[in-house]
């Protein structure tokens, strides 16, 4: 008896879990399901076209992942971190970022310096349409740039494991009143001190970015 379709049905359902994963996840990242909100599995599942087991699947990997976390009252919502966690959070980045400042003034090529001008110059224009979700893209876009012209293969995995947080992090920072502008701001003198390869600059600017960045999270009201 073949069991093709068996195994094309385990393909499916991993497509499907995936699928769940990747908009739950999205919409946290993303700060469209901000800290403290319920998670409802049937509207996630119908906006999806899928049945509710792979979305509770997909919350199970998530809640593993420090995500989400089930209240029992409510079911699944999206997690509080506590303000402990956040400041370890930007202790932990200022460390890896501060390390990986002379690697990249050192590494960065003339096309990683020309997609960090037109990263810039795009989140402008979000920046000026008020397009959330657009400056959160552009945004962590730059960093991800610039921790690719590091060009070290150690400091990418090591800081890759954080990434998501960083990214949630920075999307409940950027939704503050003002913290868009100010990080647009930020992000064009990080440009400057790249393009002019200073380290000792770019690490102080570093960590000025990442002092503004924790003001504006923590006026958000959303943590512990």
């Amino acid at each position: 008896m073949s069991v093709r379709p068996h195994i094309k049905s385990l393909f499916r359902n991993r497509d499907l879990l995936s699928k769940a994963y990747e908009d739950i996840k999205q919409r946290i990242i993303y700060f469209d399901l901000k800290p403290g909100d319920r998670i409802f599995e049937s509207e996630i599942a119908r906006s999806l076209g899928i049945s509710r087991t792979p979305v509770r699947e997909s919350l199970l990997i998530l809640e593993n992942e420090g995500l989400v976390e089930r209240d029992s009252r409510l079911g699944f919502i999206v997690r509080r971190l506590s303000r402990e966690e956040v400041e370890e959070y930007f202790s932990i980045r200022r460390i890896l970022e501060c390390y990986a400042a002379p690697l990249i003034v050192d590494r960065v090529t003339s096309a990683e310096l020309r997609a960090l001008e037109a990263n810039v110059r795009q989140a402008e224009i979000y920046v000026e349409k008020n397009d959330l979700r657009k400056i959160i893209k552009y945004e962590t876009e730059f960093h991800e740039i610039l921790y690719r012209s590091a060009k070290s293969d150690i400091f990418l995995r090591t800081i890759s494991g954080l990434v998501d947080k960083f990214h949630w992090i920075r999307a409940i920072a950027l939704a503050a009143p003002g913290g868009f502008r100010q990080s647009l701001n930020d992000h064009k003198n990080l440009l400057e001190a790249v393009r002019n390869r200073d380290p000792k600059e770019l690490k102080r600017l570093v960590q000025l970015h990442l002092r503004h960045a924790k003001k504006f999270a923590f006026k958000q009201g959303v943590f512990l």
